[in-house]
């Protein structure tokens, strides 16, 4: 029964979790000492199961009943076995039916292959132990009709894996995985190193060969399952591969207490009770943090301030695009929701430091690893990227000396360096650092668009002149093959294209 319960509780956890973004394993969560978002919690559990099944599987060898050979095995087959209900979480019908591409098995056949071939296998063994018992002449004959004898219609069986939808299918397979594990539990060594019938290999194998043919087979089509997720554009997420880690670790736990059903029944009931309480923590977590991403969206106080006063930490929660939604409120330029967010007791990360020009904030960062000054955010841009473009002259100046890479290219497609986030305002004193410190004048960005493009663009006279004094060229042509000069000209911004054409 304690198994059961313990399964239960993983099984909620999964179905709770497994639509869960990489953004959404991010938000706010602590277990236990370890404050590295909800991610935490998929990993505790993993984490704890282990520590379960290893304690259990210790106190088995100490106190007993032994674990024979067969167990064992059984053990490895359950292992593969829960690691293929992780790998189809969340699949549809119409996913399940689909045909990943051109002559590659939808995943009903390969499942169904699979459950076929392991009917087979089972009545293999069974048929064996059965001819073993009776003391049969060897080799042992596999009758036409025995499959069906020993795990019914064979009609009935086709109809459920070519018509029936996922669940069914899943239930019939759980049921017969489950009769597998209690049939053969109890088989001594002797009887399982024993002979199964001749089958179409033409060759005698043991009923541990068979077991092992379980595990090995579905491991094979667990790779082929695998393969066609990414073929129906259904790739391993960051809590797919965490659950598949938690029903493995579950798989232990059950495996330790095969063949001795009372061992850890109040362990196990207890870990059960601890997964349930924070399935729905970390279902309200999630939840909340995109509730509070809509709020900052539509800049609406009242919900930002609920929620984070329900939950402080989640004024640190993090946005779908997997920025923080401080940054994102100050991209959009919403300063009353940033003093919210701050205030309900956000730390900005380097890169928000640097755009609201948090001097203490970035010095502090930097006194804890100076690796920070270049470091580039989740949307390409440093802190001195940010902190040029937000015009934060002083966080700025600081970056420059304190050796932020005044060259560095925004790893996105804007592919913008610091002079071309300061042109966007014409911060003179910010340019002139930059450049001073080696900026090259002439970068170019998405575009071919150069600093001096800017200073044409906005008829900035001073700015066009400082880049000019640091060799710029104003003749550069950007991708539509227009240079600074003929765009101040079509623009009509006489007063820089007179800077310009001095040139």
């Amino acid at each position: 029964m304690g198994q059961d319960v313990l399964f239960t509780a993983v099984s909620t956890l999964a179905e709770a979790t497994h639509t869960f973004s990489d953004a959404d394993m991010a938000q706010p969560f602590h277990w236990r000492k370890h404050g590295e978002g909800v991610r935490l919690g998929l990993i505790g559990t993993h984490h704890e199961l282990q520590d379960l099944a290893a304690t259990l599987a210790a106190e088995r060898s100490q106190s007993g009943p032994p674990t024979p050979l067969v167990q064992q095995v059984l053990g490895q087959v359950h292992t593969a076995y829960r690691e293929l209900q992780a790998a189809l979480l969340g699949i549809t019908d119409a996913e399940f039916d689909q045909e990943p591409a051109a002559g590659e098995w939808p995943l009903r056949i390969i499942l169904g292959h699979i459950f076929t071939a392991e009917r087979t296998f089972f009545t293999l063994i069974i048929s064996g132990l059965a001819q073993q018992r009776a003391g049969a002449a060897r080799p042992f004959t596999f009758p036409d009709d025995e499959v069906e004898r020993v795990n019914g219609s064979q009609d009935a069986f086709y109809d459920l894996i070519d018509n029936q939808p996922l669940a069914a299918i899943l239930q019939h397979y759980n049921e017969f995985h489950q009769r597998v594990r209690t049939e053969l539990a109890d088989l001594t060594d002797e009887q399982f190193l024993g002979p199964s019938p001749i089958w179409w290999e033409k060759e005698e194998y043991s009923l541990q060969y068979r077991l092992h043919r379980f595990e090995a087979h579905l491991r094979q089509h667990l790779v082929q399952i695998e393969k066609t997720l990414l073929l129906l554009n259904r790739p391993e997420t960051e809590a797919s591969r965490f659950l598949r880690l938690i029903f493995r670790a579950l798989s232990g736990v059950e495996n330790a207490v095969l063949g001795a059903s009372e061992l850890g029944l109040a362990e196990r009931q207890t870990l059960a009770t601890i997964i349930h309480e924070r399935t729905a923590v970390l279902q309200q977590v999630v939840s909340d943090g995109r509730r509070l991403e809509t709020a900052v969206n539509n800049n609406d106080h009242e919900t930002i301030k609920q929620i984070t006063a329900a939950n402080p930490a989640l004024a640190g929660a993090i946005g779908q695009n997997s920025l923080p939604l401080l940054m994102n409120a100050v991209y959009q330029r919403k300063t009353a929701v940033v003093d919210a967010l701050l205030a309900a007791g956000t730390k900005p990360d380097v890169f928000a430091a640097a755009a609201l020009g948090d001097l203490v904030r970035l010095q502090f960062l930097a006194g804890e690893w100076p690796g920070y000054l270049n470091l580039f955010a989740r949307d390409g841009f440093t802190p001195l990227q940010l902190a040029c473009y937000f015009n934060q002259e002083t966080a700025a100046l600081w970056l420059i000396e304190q050796g932020a890479d005044v060259n560095a290219v925004a790893k996105n497609k804007m592919k913008i360096a610091p002079i071309h986030a300061t042109a966007t305002h014409g911060n003179l004193a910010i340019l002139r650092a930059l450049l001073e410190k080696g900026a090259d004048v002439n970068a170019a960005q998405e575009g071919g668009y150069t600093a001096v493009h800017q200073a044409a663009h906005r008829n900035n006279v001073p700015m066009a002149q400082l880049l000019l004094e640091f060799g710029a060229d104003p003749h550069q042509p950007d991708a539509n093959d227009q240079t600074a000069l003929q765009l101040a000209q079509a623009e009509g911004n006489e007063a820089v294209a007179a800077v310009l054409g001095g040139q």
